[in-house]
């Protein structure tokens, strides 16, 4: 769904306190009235109950989907289990409340980045300090587009080279607002690095270096290129900015507890925390070679993700299969109309400017340029008649259970 999106802020809703304060889930029934008041007040004219799973949803799915009138008194049934991983999100004036679902990628991704914050409160309590080292990110956007959620929420940090910059981004707030954005306008995104104490950035330091030591194929094929004080990534755009994200949230979760690991093994002393910092991340190096699609269906891979996500499935090939499909679709659908902007608008715009052509005579001294006229229009045409016939249906093989069916599906990609 492409239209720009809003969601409420927690100075918008109203809460009597009323909950379980211990985890921060307000009751039920008073969320529900706030939003739906929040919504109404916004231009909402329908709400939804929409399984977590199905995040981000799309027209087609919402239309499958009962609707319900806005008023501002309306009681929910008890049998309601609410999310509040991310926050309810207008659509337009569709309200999509999130139902609770336990094996969803969403799910999966917050069980992924509470292990690493359990990971990073193990390593305040080894070096008696706080220690605030996870990585953050940042991303960039052409500056001309206009249908921005950086500017829409006031997200944006700044503008620079014909650039957007976002503000900082916690891994939790970039996984929401990253998948809200149409992907092919995030021109990249990079986790950020820049943190007051010197111990956090040899920290960070270390995570980045075993990232890419253990995982330099994988992160190669989401997009990584080469800096000096972190990662910066280009999108895929043949995967949703999600399931990056949870590849990447895995991978840095590795690290985080091989760390905690190293030191409850070894028991430096602390006052030695610099050094081991950084004699262990010079250790950190491996052969470095790119296998492209390869990388993705790695066994190790696959585990990675069962493992920090706490599930048993292999998650990863499952949803491999359906962001395949969702890729095709758009493959077919962008195929399909090319085929009839050419057969609608350009061929029969060339043909009537060739016949114009045909028709028109200019004295001699024109001639040669009338001619070069007409021979750069029929090549012109030649190559949308050639290109109309070579214009078949994406070829569809293997479903995304495999390296071979994505690599001959991005071959056929036009965006």
């Amino acid at each position: 769904m492409q239209i720009l999106a809003k969601w409420p802020s927690p100075s918008e809703l109203s809460f009597s306190g009323q909950g379980d304060s211990e985890v921060g889930i307000p009751n039920t029934k008073e969320y529900f009235q706030s939003v739906l008041a929040w919504a109404k007040e916004n231009g909402a004219e329908e709400y939804f109950l929409v399984p977590l799973e199905k995040w981000v949803p799309s027209s087609e799915l919402l239309s499958t989907l009962p609707s319900y009138p806005v008023p501002t008194q309306v009681e929910i049934s008890d049998s309601v289990t609410f999310s509040y991983l991310i926050p309810p999100v207008l659509f337009g004036k569709k309200l999509c409340f999130w139902i609770s679902d336990e094996k969803s990628l969403t799910d999966s991704y917050f069980h992924v980045l509470g292990k690493i914050e359990r990971s990073e409160e193990q390593l305040s309590k080894i070096f008696e300090k706080e220690i605030h080292a996870t990585p953050e990110i940042i991303w960039k956007e052409e500056e001309n587009h206009s249908d921005s959620l950086l500017l829409e929420r006031k997200l944006w940090g700044k503008r620079e080279n014909g650039k957007r910059y976002s503000s900082s981004f916690s891994l939790a707030k970039a996984f929401f607002v990253g998948s809200l954005t149409d992907i092919r306008e995030i021109h990249e995104y990079e986790l950020s690095s820049q943190y007051s104490s010197e111990l956090e950035n040899v920290i960070l330091k270390f995570l980045f270096k075993r990232a890419d030591s253990k995982y330099f194929s994988l992160l190669s094929a989401l997009g990584k290129g080469e800096t000096e004080n972190g990662f910066v990534f280009k999108p895929k755009i043949y995967f949703s900015f999600g399931l990056q994200l949870l590849i990447l949230a895995c991978v840095i979760a590795e690290a985080y507890e091989e760390l905690v690991s190293r030191w409850i093994e070894e028991r430096p002393p602390l006052n030695d925390v610099l050094n081991k910092l950084e004699e262990w991340t010079n250790k950190e190096s491996h052969p470095k070679t790119e296998v492209g699609m390869d990388a993705i269906f790695e066994e190790k891979v696959i585990h990675l993700l069962d493992k920090y996500a706490d599930r048993s499935d292999r998650f990863l090939l499952k949803r491999l299969e359906e962001e395949y499909s969702q890729s095709y679709k758009r493959v077919s659908e962008q195929f399909q109309l090319r085929k009839k902007e050419l057969e609608e608008k350009l061929i029969p715009d060339l043909l009537s400017q060739v016949e114009s052509h045909s028709k028109l005579s200019f004295p001699e001294e024109l001639k040669s340029e009338w001619e070069i006229l007409g021979k750069t229009l029929q090549t012109r045409l030649e190559n949308f008649l050639l290109e109309r016939k070579n214009l078949q249906n994406p070829e569809e093989k293997g479903n995304g259970k495999s390296p071979e069916s994505w690599n001959i599906l991005i071959g056929q990609r036009s965006d």
